[in-house]
């Protein structure tokens, strides 16, 4: 294994919290370090973590009322 997450899709109505924020649950979900690698961003491998790109997806999710620790690994619940 590489070391990167696994993802899963999950289908939920349009116009529910969750729904409404899907494109910033793609982001933030894209943003994860990679399993191990706590303080670097996959993507943003000059920055460390959480980047600015997961720390705005995770503000439009929390303004969504969605809650973020459902949506990040445990192991990462300390760093957020």
């Amino acid at each position: 294994m590489d070391g990167t997450r696994g993802v899963v899709a999950v289908v939920v109505a349009a116009d529910s919290p969750t729904g409404r924020v899907a494109t910033a649950i793609d982001d933030l979900t894209a943003h994860l370090p990679t399993a191990g690698q706590q303080s670097s961003c996959s993507v943003c491998s000059a920055r460390s973590w959480p980047c600015p790109p997961f720390h705005n997806a995770a503000h439009r999710v929390i303004e969504a009322g969605v809650r973020l620790a459902d949506l990040v690994p445990v192991d990462l619940h300390p760093r957020l």
